[in-house]
């Protein structure tokens, strides 16, 4: 699965804070050995309820057990701040303050305000002055808040593109069938009336011609006039139908480029394109589904599961095409297949084809399909 460097920068300055505090804690020689093992495993006891906060899913699923380890982090950090005093304690407090405003979906006030009030104790207890102790914290305070404010809109503006993305594909298939109606309307308008009328005539003359010729012969006529209005009909519907816009053959991977670049609003936002050449051979309809398919996974990728980074690989490996559309998003342990998923599976199909969803639960998402290859020139 795709790696998140920020986070494991967090972690390795996460560690070095630790090992600070624990330095600070061993070289204190007025405590006892008793104190001091007491103090590195509670700091070590803090850092496993913060890492199983992070990893397992009963915090995920139950708001109850989230709020208790995150109130259980916050008071064990104040009580590190009092007792010891120490720099690495006090950047250490900021970290639960980091992940509530940062990393967490749902902002928890009650927390922040036991944030607030843990460390106010702590100054007070401590004898801190204001300008030293409580401005700064304000200020760290504000910029959580703008930052948690700037990720925000990122994600609504990666989430607009998106959709804006999706809305465009379905305008297109709209201005298709659209497109479709029209040439047959043109059709049907240009000579489905001449054509009757030229039966109708020519049916009239059969019956009569015996009886009256001259009558026969003038109904022949008409029909005859009305044939060379319908072909200047039919010749003014085709010069119609040319100057429309035909489109043009699809480049595949041009086409995915195109897709990525109009999403790439964000820096935070990668992706990973990995092309064979030689799939540009496939017919119009694999390569249309192929783009479909891709399109749709980054799309439930950005709007679902809050990705920030995407491999896309379409290969062909012997008479198969291989899709491959990873990201690094919200993982589950179930896969409920929405409008979105169901939508693939039914284009794939359409193809001969198969797809596959998978997910490693906590991180990630996976859409693999696999489809016939076929050349335009074997078409029959």
């Amino acid at each position: 699965m795709i790696k998140d460097k920020p986070l494991f920068l967090l972690l390795l300055f996460r560690i070095v804070i630790v090992l600070i505090v624990a330095v600070d804690v061993v070289t204190r020689y007025e405590l006892s050995t008793v104190v001091k093992a007491a103090a590195i495993a509670g700091i070590l006891a803090i850092q496993a309820n913060d890492f199983g906060r992070a990893t397992l899913p009963l915090f995920k699923r139950n708001r109850a057990w989230y709020i208790l380890s995150m109130v259980v982090s916050i008071i064990g950090i104040g009580l590190y701040m009092i007792f010891f005093d120490s720099p690495g304690a006090d950047l250490y407090y900021f970290f639960p303050l980091a992940e509530m405003f940062l990393y967490s979906a749902r902002l928890e006030v009650g927390l922040v305000i036991v944030h607030i009030l843990v460390f106010l104790t702590a100054m007070m207890m401590l004898k801190a002055s204001v300008v030293s102790s409580v401005i700064p914290y304000m200020a760290m305070l504000m910029l959580v808040y703008l930052f948690r404010n700037n990720s925000l809109q990122r994600k609504r503006n990666v989430t607009l593109s998106a959709e804006l993305l999706e809305a465009n594909a379905k305008l297109k298939e709209i201005t298709i069938v659209r497109e479709r109606t029209r040439i047959a309307q043109e059709l049907h308008d240009s000579i489905g009336h001449g054509l009757v009328a030229i039966r109708m005539h020519l049916e009239f003359a059969e019956n009569t011609v015996d009886k009256k010729p001259e009558k026969s012969k003038e109904v022949i006529h008409k029909a005859l006039s009305i044939s060379q209005k319908s072909i200047a009909d039919l010749r003014k519907a085709v010069s119609v139908l040319k100057e429309a816009k035909i489109p043009p053959v699809m480049h595949l991977q041009e086409s995915l480029q195109d897709m990525i670049d109009s999403l790439r609003l964000a820096e935070r936002l990668k992706f990973d394109l990995q092309f064979d050449p030689s799939v540009e051979d496939a017919r119009p309809d694999i390569k249309q589904g192929v783009y479909n398919t891709v399109r749709e996974a980054v799309t439930n990728g950005l709007k679902h599961g809050d990705a920030e980074s995407f491999v896309i690989a379409v290969e062909k490996k012997g008479s198969l095409l291989h899709i491959l559309v990873e990201n690094d998003g919200a993982g589950c342990t179930h896969i409920h297949k929405s409008h979105g998923l169901r939508g693939m599976e039914e284009r794939i199909d359409s193809l001969q084809g198969t797809v596959h969803f998978s997910s490693a639960g906590n991180r990630g998402f996976a859409v693999m399909a696999h489809i016939p290859y076929f050349t335009g020139s074997e078409l029959n």
